[in-house]
């Protein structure tokens, strides 16, 4: 099958592993910009292709599907300023990264006869060759014109992905919900992290300590799925032991009370949904989670 040529302005961590993945894939790259010169000169020596550094406007005349990987709040802007140069073509694929917005993001592009899309992989990539090898077996959400949805697909396909269509008016929440699962996830494991600390573990010792569990449990999810992968004392209605968590952060950790007790009603919920919970251990809990300060 003949693969589209490929282009890409912005060479950021995601942006780069997408074009690494594509790349690895057997997608031609025919050319890189970046506002940063030695990110779009890495990208570029990567993958083998022609850099542009000041002018993105550049790299798309050789491109038949263009990725625009800027941060969110540039990419309507990046893309208006190449159609008044002329820069789009029809039938062209453009395509930008955010899970957030939706592809009238890229409204200039598809006036200029261009089919557009939002593709957004569900994965993280906080070093780009790392990404690059996340790319492969992740899950996708896809959102725009059918036919570059259609290439869209065509990609995920080549990544072994799953593809999940979302449509516009939910793709706010769809990225919160991301955000939930993995920006908070760091923020938990940091509140956990202090909570040691205060507890005579060294913060950075505790977050070493904690790996293995937060694995297990991510290990516990991928094995036994929602909510079964539910475990401690709030799934087994054990009232006596989160009496003693709360006083001990009533003494030792008051900021955190709130957040821990949020969480405990939505574990209640789970627990509840996962069965064999004690009514009356469950009250008690319902009832110390409600406590005012």
């Amino acid at each position: 099958m003949t693969r589209r040529k490929i282009g890409l302005i912005g060479a950021g961590s995601a942006g780069t592993a997408l074009i690494l993945a594509l790349h690895d894939k057997g997608y031609p790259i025919v050319g890189i910009a970046s506002r940063t010169l030695a990110s779009a000169e890495r990208c570029a020596r990567w993958v083998g292709c022609e850099r542009f550094s000041t002018d993105p406007g550049a790299v798309v005349p050789l491109a038949d599907a263009l990725f625009i990987a800027t941060p969110d709040d540039a990419i309507r802007e990046v893309c208006e300023g190449i159609a008044k140069q002329g820069g789009f073509r029809a039938r062209q694929i453009v395509a930008h990264l955010s899970g957030a917005l939706t592809a009238d993001e890229l409204e200039a592009a598809r006036a200029c006869g261009a089919k557009v899309m939002a593709l957004h992989p569900m994965q993280t990539f906080a070093d780009p060759q790392q990404g690059a090898k996340n790319m492969i077996g992740a899950s996708f959400s896809l959102e725009g014109d059918p036919e570059a949805v259609a290439f869209g697909r065509e990609v995920v396909e080549a990544f072994f992905g799953r593809v999940f269509v979302i449509p516009k008016d939910r793709k706010a929440l769809y990225h919160a919900a991301l955000c939930v699962a993995s920006n908070y996830l760091v923020t938990v494991a940091d509140l956990a992290a202090r909570m040691l600390e205060r507890a005579g573990i060294e913060k950075g010792a505790a977050l070493e300590a904690m790996l293995p569990l937060i694995q297990g449990t991510v290990n516990n999810l991928a094995r036994d799925g929602l909510p079964l992968a539910l475990t401690g004392p709030i799934s087994r209605g054990d009232a006596a032991t989160i009496a003693r968590h709360l006083n001990a952060m009533e003494e030792l950790a008051p900021e955190v009370l709130d957040f821990y007790r949020t969480l405990g009603k939505e574990t209640v919920r789970l627990a509840r949904e996962k069965g064999g919970l004690d009514p009356e251990g469950e009250k008690a809990i319902r009832r110390m989670l409600k406590k005012a300060k």
